[in-house]
């Protein structure tokens, strides 16, 4: 029979300490993430091209995950949300302030869904399902973490349309990578099925931008900026003109 395998203090420390540590601080540098984009609307004082649907999942999301980590006793996961209830809330306050008619509405309904489902899972996990709280809020939390890491599933669809990947956020999808792989060593060496299967999730979905990027390098596209269609399609010829070499003479 083999003697079992006894890790070294080096190797303890490495998946006790350092691994959640710097998951920890990638994940709070995905939260960041979209800082400069709400910041640059909020200076414009308009929305522009900030899709503000993902933000209240993102908060709810954190929130969730940060109550999974107290009945866990874990102080990792719960550092790693924080940043993301913090920068979720400020995100979604930002956007719903920047929009107006259907897209307000939308932020609306969508925040008070996702916090009465939060509500009510609480609710359940202390009176009926007391003995599995971590499983339900495990659960609540991994269908939430799954449509945050889905959301960069239409614009993989854009780059394998247009075999361009300009539209990927590199620094991102590098971090996404880097941020998932910690936590799936760190899940894995305490045996946390519900942190190890959305990270494996992210961490997939991080490796395919990242392939992405290698096999369609990115290009610039043509930016289009006259407001007089005349000239926007003048100007369009030309350029084509000037790129298309004319065709040889007949003799």
């Amino acid at each position: 029979m083999a003697a079992a395998y006894n890790a070294t203090a080096t190797e303890l420390f490495i998946m006790n300490v350092a691994a959640p540590t710097i998951g920890s601080l990638f994940s709070s540098a995905l939260a960041l993430g979209p800082m400069s984009a709400v910041l640059e609307a909020r200076g414009k004082v308009e929305l522009g091209d900030v899709n503000p649907d993902v933000f209240p999942v993102l908060m709810v999301n954190c929130i969730a995950w940060s109550i999974y980590s107290a009945i866990q006793s874990n102080a990792y996961i719960f550092s790693g949300n924080i940043p993301g209830v913090i920068c979720g809330l400020f995100y979604t306050l930002s956007t719903y302030g920047l929009s107006a008619g259907p897209t307000r509405l939308k932020i609306e309904k969508l925040t008070l869904a996702l916090a009465t489902a939060l509500i009510l899972t609480c609710f359940a996990t202390v009176t009926v399902w007391k003995a599995q709280q971590a499983a339900v809020l495990g659960l609540f939390s991994n269908a939430l973490v799954f449509a945050v890491f889905s959301s960069p599933l239409t614009t993989l669809a854009e780059v394998l349309r247009t075999r361009n990947s300009v539209s990927i956020n590199r620094p991102f999808g590098i971090i996404q990578v880097l941020n998932c792989f910690t936590w799936v060593a760190y899940s894995v060496y305490i045996h946390d099925m519900y942190l190890i299967i959305p990270n494996v999730f992210g961490l997939a979905l991080g490796v395919v931008q990242c392939a992405l990027m290698v096999v369609f390098p990115a290009k610039p596209l043509l930016k289009l900026s006259s407001s007089d269609p005349n000239l926007l399609a003048n100007d369009v010829l030309s350029d084509y003109a000037e790129r298309t070499p004319e065709p040889p003479q007949e003799p």
